[in-house]
């Protein structure tokens, strides 16, 4: 992973040298593509932004661990609604505890979405983000009385501990809310010589100031730290388009489903009805068997089909002489019932005579029929069912073909 450190929005920026252990100046993104374009080519594009820590927001609170659970993402946000600018909602917090003590740490997430899309722009990847206090190094705890003070044109850090520091705008006001600070250690600059810095003329004329031969340096295994402001594209929340777009393919799922659904509901219950006018039909046709459901139906008919084909005959043989008979005549048929024993069909005649000599006209014919139900109408008109016992004929009509 490549790390950069840039001071401020307009400073050149700093690579680290692995192999030297110092820093190189570049003038901006463009020079880091053109420069490093060796190490774009190899397998890991991704690099380590060291940021202003100018942009970081830093809340101390006396809250227990439990409680900040509590808090949750959210309630820590808040906790910086006095000193951002920035719209809370739009914060990222991350936390470093050490004992008792929490330090909370925000960041705006638009500064963070600028610094990804120059890398981008570059042709990297940022793999973590750190505020630049980060690179300087820590001394031993000393309830407070040292820090360490980085300076440059760019930049000036300070460094309490391993879990604190800021950028620093006026040092001596600083320094006066450090009450129990007795010494300074200064580490060099690493693109200019800074004269050393004058003792603050303030309540502790006895402050030391030390040049020390530390220097900045990356972080270990950045991509780990805590205060890593850098957010995984899986981890990031979806745009308000995108929200939206999945509401809509989420509706348009259960619509579908919901349709699928009735559509299912509706066949199961024609099928139902289906079966029961099936049950019904065979029952009236063979009132002696039943309609076994587990049983195809067409098994079952064949059987009867095969057995009622000569009851048939002789219902196809008495219509092929009735139909002549009412063409002949100035009736007109209706309502066709064929059972297995009859032929039921509704005549409609001009008046009641003519229904009457129309029921004898087939007992002249040998024909065992009927005249049942006659009725009228507002028209004039007069109905009548006639009734054909096929049984009768087809005996009679046997002993016909035997004599």
């Amino acid at each position: 992973m490549l790390h950069v450190w840039l001071r401020d929005q307009h400073s050149p920026l700093a690579v680290w040298q692995a192999d030297a252990k110092q820093w190189q100046l570049v003038d901006d993104w463009q020079q880091l593509q053109e420069h490093y374009i060796s190490y774009k080519s190899g397998n890991d594009k991704r690099l380590c932004l060291y940021f202003p820590s100018s942009h970081l927001l830093q809340v101390d609170t006396e809250l227990s661990l439990n409680q900040l659970k509590q808090l949750g993402d959210t309630g820590k946000q808040y906790l910086f609604e006095e000193t951002s600018i920035t719209p809370v909602e739009q914060l990222m917090v991350r936390q470093q505890s050490y004992a008792s003590h929490h330090h909370l740490y925000a960041l705006a997430k638009d500064d963070s979405d600028s610094w990804q899309q120059s890398a981008i722009l570059a042709g990297f990847s940022i793999g973590a983000l750190l505020p630049d206090f980060l690179l300087l190094p820590v001394l031993e705890e000393g309830a407070g009385q040292q820090v360490v003070l980085y300076q440059d044109k760019h930049t000036t850090l300070l460094r309490q501990s391993l879990q604190q520091g800021m950028a620093v705008s006026y040092l001596p006001l600083v320094v006066e809310r450090l009450p129990h600070l007795n010494e300074i250690c200064q580490v060099s600059a690493i693109d200019e010589s800074v004269a050393s810095i004058e003792s603050p003329q303030l309540s502790a004329p006895q402050l030391l100031l030390t040049q020390i031969a530390a220097k900045p340096e990356p972080v270990d295994i950045p991509d780990r730290h805590a205060l890593n402001f850098f957010t995984k594209t899986s981890d990031t929340k979806l745009s308000p388009y995108l929200r939206v777009a999945a509401m809509v393919a989420l509706s348009a799922l259960v619509l579908q489903m919901a349709t699928d659904g009735l559509q299912a509901y509706r066949y199961n219950q024609a099928s139902a009805a289906t079966q029961s006018a099936i049950g019904k039909q065979f029952q009236s046709w063979f009132p002696e068997d039943r309609l076994n459901s587990r049983t195809l139906l067409q098994t079952q008919m064949q059987a009867k089909l095969r057995t009622d084909s000569q009851a048939q005959s002789a219902h196809m043989t008495t219509l092929a002489r009735i139909s002549p008979l009412i063409k002949q005549s100035s009736l007109t048929a209706q309502s066709l019932v064929m059972q297995p024993s009859s032929l039921s069909f509704t005549l409609i005649a001009p008046n009641r005579s003519s229904l009457d000599e129309f029921a004898n006209t087939l007992v002249t014919q040998g024909i065992a029929a009927s005249l049942l139900s006659v009725n009228g109408n507002e028209q004039g008109e007069f109905s009548g069912q006639i009734t054909v016992n096929i049984a009768d004929n087809s005996a009679e009509a046997g002993e016909l073909s035997s004599s």
